[in-house]
């Protein structure tokens, strides 16, 4: 049996975004005026916010996150601590080389008084240093046995003390002149001869570990496969190393390598998912760079301390010089990429080892690959282009999550059929603009209601064109709209049950319609700058939407075309309406030319009701001559009625040219009526006359309320009755 236990929702659950409701934020958006391709710019780049407090984080937050955790970790640690444990540790095997060196010297005594028989100390050969260094270590053994540390008083013991005495002397000696800083000690230590046996071994320690930390930066598999670092298993790094500066000698040749026999080698030292020569040289650059950003972000003189301590860790074993022939080899394969590396900035005082620092720059290098793949996902308006699994890896599940709701997103709304494929870019279905045109004309039927703006459907009934389910009795002269069930009985209440029924013409009922005038209307909608930048045109965009999706729907038998004007004049389809791409203002307002093309387009649609919706913010500018060329007003001062009467005196002009036309339609029985999206006195004078000229109205009207007014108007004027 399978129990479900239910919670109060907070507002922090994963509650997943629906299509649907993508579709809806799309929608709204489109509706604001955004075309497509900046609505799922934006929505990648910003996200969105839906109900309940969820939410879908965009790229540009993710990209935020991204740069926080490198400020976090810039801010916290401090880089110039990284050798404070390396000289700490190298400053106790010294401290255990000194005193064991003085403590042997303290055994044996001071150095007999010189006879001048004998051998003299300084001729006698120091021999092979580690053999030097057993016999040192023997003779201390013996001291210790004779007695305070005193000679036996054999010639050889004597001899034996003097040489260790000058071996000390000698070794002493070259601990004072080691370098202060820890990358010249460890390099001159290599060359040194330890005398007690405990610090060589720490020394030796000391450098298995970093060689191991230092190789572990190129080739992750050496944290499982070699633990303790030996001389033969340097080797085998170096043999790896050459082999693979081999395969990239046959890329630089032109040959296309084949890594199968190099991986079944050297596998173990990789990753797993390398299966070509290109994931190979992604991976060792993406290693290879940790230690190069390291050096970048040092100050110059801990530059300077780790390249003597790589080259003290790595001289033996011609190691050191294969891997800066593999360096030299990627950078011709590709060249910048190992010149060019990060340079980071550290600000805080938490210490930090030489294995957290190389760890700490493969993260930041990774926070910046990723950060430059979010810049190119943004720019090219596609998140498949992140890597959702390193999202996941460097800022959590939560964030890899929001990654790939992003990178599903046009898939969801294709997989809706909301939006399709064009070129390399997306484009509106006919079923989203249809949805689109939907979501308009219900924000406007419901601002209506809210209103009590007008009705869409009027109670008055008569001889139309649409069947309503009301019937009347048939009278000669009306159409024969036969409702048969109404009919059938009629005559069976008339004649009583039984067969055959016997159909009588007063037993007749014929379905009611709708009086209704056909329509046809041109949406003028000015497009100049003034427009763009208040919003009066986005709103006019939606209300040309609302109203092809009504006539569509509810109207199919009507027109409506939309005309965007500024000093010329493009016919939009609905399509166009959704998208701004086509705009061009500028050079003027030609009314006169979107009244004269709304004129031929309205005379060949025929119609018995025709009427031009003019949506404006300002008086006529420019006008189109008998020749067709457009011509502009001059900038002369005072109102219209100074510009009319002076050009009325000479000449084509703006305003007279305007008003002709508006004369040419009102005797072509167009009406038309005039939204003002602004209040100036130039423009209210100018539409008062032309309302007056064609007895059309005009209104003042705001954005919000613009659909509201036309649609409403549109739709008492469209169910008149036809006698």
């Amino acid at each position: 049996m399978v129990h479900y236990v239910y919670s109060r929702w907070d507002g922090t659950q994963n509650v997943d975004v629906s299509s649907q409701e993508l579709i809806d934020e799309l929608s709204e958006q489109i509706l604001e005026g955004g075309d497509l391709s900046s609505v799922l710019r934006r929505m990648m780049r910003h996200g969105a916010d839906f109900e309940r407090g969820r939410r879908m984080m965009g790229l540009e937050e993710l990209r935020d996150r991204l740069r926080a955790a490198r400020e976090r970790n810039l801010e916290q640690y401090d880089l110039t601590s990284m050798f404070d444990d390396l000289a700490k540790r190298l400053e106790d095997i010294l401290a255990k080389e000194r005193g064991s060196i003085g403590q042997r010297l303290d055994e044996m005594g001071p150095p007999p008084a010189p006879t001048g028989d004998g051998p003299k100390g300084g001729d006698a050969p120091e021999g092979d240093a580690p053999q030097s260094g057993a016999q040192g270590g023997q003779s201390q053994a013996q001291g210790g046995q004779s007695g305070q540390g005193q000679s036996s008083g054999e010639p050889g013991d004597a001899a034996l003390e003097d040489l260790f005495r000058k071996l000390a002397e000698k070794r002493l000696e070259q601990l004072d002149r080691l370098p202060s800083n820890v990358g010249g000690r460890i390099k001159e230590l290599r060359d040194y001869d330890f005398l007690d046996p405990e610090a060589r071994q720490q020394f030796e320690e000391l450098l298995q570990m970093l060689q191991q930390q230092v190789l572990q930066n190129y080739f992750k598999g050496l944290q499982q496969g070699l633990e303790n670092m030996t001389p033969e298993q340097l080797r085998e790094i170096q043999q790896m190393v050459a082999d693979l500066n081999k395969l990239i000698q046959q890329k630089l040749q032109g040959d296309e390598p084949d890594i199968t026999e190099f991986m079944a080698k050297w596998g173990h030292l990789f990753p797993e998912g390398i299966e070509n020569f290109e994931q190979l040289m992604e991976h060792m650059q993406s290693q290879m760079q940790q230690m190069q950003t390291l050096l970048n972000s040092m100050p110059p003189e801990m530059r300077e301390e780790l390249n003597q301590m790589m080259e003290g860790l790595l001289r033996d074993h011609r190691l050191q010089w294969d891997l800066f022939e593999l360096a030299q080899n990627m950078e011709r394969l590709n060249p910048g990429s190992m010149t060019d590396p990060n340079r980071f900035l550290f600000s805080g005082d938490e210490p930090v080892t030489l294995q957290e620092a190389l760890r700490m720059m493969g993260e930041l290098n990774s926070l910046e690959a990723l950060e430059d793949q979010m810049r190119d996902a943004i720019r090219h308006n596609d998140a498949g282009r992140v890597d959702a699994d390193e999202v996941g890896r460097l800022l959590g599940e939560e964030a890899k999550r929001y990654a790939e709701e992003l990178q599903e997103l046009t898939k969801r709304l294709e997989e809706a059929g909301f939006i399709q494929r064009k070129g390399q870019g997306w484009e509106l279905t006919p079923q989203a603009i249809r949805k689109i045109g939907e979501k308009a004309l219900k924000a406007i039927f419901s601002r209506m209601n809210e209103g009590r703006i007008g009705d869409h459907d009027r109670e008055r009934t008569g001889i139309g064109i649409e069947q309503i389910d009301e019937t009347k009795p048939w009278v000669f002269g009306d159409p024969f709209h036969l409702n048969t069930l109404k009919t059938v009985t009629n005559a069976v209440l008339r004649e009583g049950p039984g067969t055959p029924v016997h159909i009588k013409p007063e037993d007749f009922e014929i379905n009611q319609t709708h009086g209704m005038s056909q329509c046809s209307t041109v949406i003028a909608l000015d497009m100049s700058a003034s427009m763009m930048w208040s919003g009066y045109f986005q709103a006019g965009q939606r209300v040309g939407l609302a109203l092809d999706t009504l006539i569509r729907t509810k109207y199919p038998k009507d027109n409506v075309t939309v005309m965007a004007f500024s000093y010329f004049v493009l016919p939009l389809k609905p399509t166009m309406l959704l998208d701004t791409y086509w705009v061009e203002y500028g050079g003027g307002t030609n009314i006169q030319e979107v009244l004269r093309q709304a004129r031929l387009l309205l005379a060949r649609q025929g119609g018995i009701t025709k009427q031009i919706v003019l949506i404006t913010d300002g008086e006529p500018t420019t006008y189109t001559a008998p020749s067709g060329s457009s011509r502009s007003a001059e900038g002369l001062g005072g109102g219209w009625e100074e510009r009319f009467w002076r050009r009325g005196r000479g000449g084509y002009g703006v305003i007279e040219e305007t008003l002709r036309e508006v004369v040419r339609c009102t005797r072509d029985n167009i009406t038309i009526n005039t939204f003002m999206m602004a209040g100036d006195r130039g423009l209210m004078d100018f539409v008062r006359l032309m309302a007056k000229t064609n007895r059309g109205r005009a209104f003042i009207a705001d954005p919000a309320h613009l659909g509201t007014y036309i649609v409403a108007d549109y739709a008492n004027m469209r169910n008149k009755v036809i006698r």
